[in-house]
């Protein structure tokens, strides 16, 4: 606009000078915008998405490091949702949100410490918890398949070591099964996984369930026939030396890892049996001690 040219025999500088909307438009283009500070959430937006779209090293390591990652990322966006009120809802067995969230980041802990995350600093809970769980996975995807064979101890009530691969499914597990705990307690509606990551979590909960049982062991098989997304059939050996199925027991596969999580209790849990009926009580019964609580 100040390039030389002439307007009615005038300069540009004269012409700005002498004329109001050219001026104006002068003015506007010479003002320095002020700078916007961008908002607050925008990181921590921008670092969710991310945890969701982390591509993890081998392939092995991807399929229980990604289901993770999913239920991460919905925990966190999940928290960030809550106002002040609701992080003091009261939930069974931890208090409130704020408790609930600390007794999951100390049982991530253990995974995190054999993975060489450092426990989480005095932060404010949320930021705490998705730090470790955050580093736990940066560690997870840069390592190799062979780390995923190391035992660690699991968490819950039953004392219990399995290799790396089945702590993260367990982890998984509680991660899902504490957002719908929190969900609950703020009157939202329950998530559940994607329905191969609920195949995932019903795998791992029945291979523990023999241990799970009381008495002596019993020299026989039952046969798991889950419905619904993440549904399937499994024969469980109760004892090394299984040689015959003495039951079928049957149920929603969703509903099955809630009670695995022990948030359906087990005189109510719908299932049908064929066979052994004293047996598929035991066995719906002792899959209600497998929760992480």
């Amino acid at each position: 606009m100040k390039d030389s040219y002439l307007y009615n025999g005038q300069s540009a500088d004269d012409h700005v000078a002498s004329c109001p909307e050219c001026g104006a438009a002068m003015a506007l283009l010479d003002r320095r915008e002020p700078e916007h500070a961008p908002p607050p959430t925008l990181r921590d937006a921008v670092l969710s998405k991310a945890r969701r779209r982390r591509a993890p090293a081998g392939a092995s390591t991807a399929a229980v490091a990604i289901p993770y990652a999913e239920q991460v990322a919905l925990m966190d966006d999940l928290l960030a949702e809550l106002s002040e009120p609701q992080w003091a809802a009261p939930v069974d067995r931890h208090g409130d949100v704020r408790g609930l969230i600390e007794h999951l980041s100390g049982n991530d802990a253990t995974v995190a410490r054999l993975l060489g995350v450092p426990a989480p600093g005095p932060a404010a809970t949320q930021r705490g918890w998705r730090e470790q769980a955050g580093s736990l996975l940066e560690r997870l995807s840069a390592s190799t398949d062979v780390l995923l064979g190391v035992e660690v101890q699991l968490a819950g009530r039953r004392p219990a070591r399995a290799p790396l691969r089945q702590a993260m499914v367990q982890r998984t597990f509680e991660t899902w099964t504490h957002a719908d705990d929190i969900r609950a307690a703020t009157g939202r509606p329950k998530a559940p996984p994607r329905g191969e990551h609920v195949r995932m979590i019903a795998e791992f909960g029945l291979a523990l369930l023999p241990r799970a049982l009381r008495g002596p062991r019993r020299e026989v098989s039952a046969t798991f026939v889950l419905t619904g997304p993440g549904g399937g059939t499994w024969t469980i050996p109760l004892s090394p030396t299984s040689d015959r199925v003495t039951v079928l027991v049957s149920a929603e596969a969703v509903a099955f890892c809630a009670l695995l999580a022990n948030r359906w209790p087990p005189d109510t849990f719908p299932y049908a049996a064929e066979g052994d009926p004293a047996l598929a009580r035991e066995l719906v019964h002792a899959a209600a001690t497998l929760g992480c609580d």
